[in-house]
């Protein structure tokens, strides 16, 4: 039943998630997660780990440098690489 369905058939609550993603796509997520609580990363924590491998890939020995190009502080900087080890 849930193929059948269009756009008009929906409630307004979820519109905006159909806009951004597309209605076929909303319906996979709805077999996926429908009833369940998701909990969606927001942008900044989904990019940290691969921010921070950029960093240990492109790191120099520059501290500054590094803490510029991703805007983040030396000691930022200092600890990621630190994690490396």
């Amino acid at each position: 039943m849930l193929e059948e369905m269009t756009r008009d058939d929906l409630p307004d609550g979820v519109m905006d998630i159909v806009d951004t993603i597309g209605l076929d796509a909303f319906k996979c997520l709805v077999r996926l997660a429908g009833g369940s609580n998701l909990y969606i990363p927001n942008e900044s924590s989904l990019v940290k780990s691969y921010r921070n491998k950029m960093i240990r890939k492109e790191f120099n020995g520059d501290y500054k440098t590094i803490a510029r190009k991703f805007g983040i502080s030396e000691v930022q900087v200092r600890n990621i690489i630190k994690m490396r080890s």
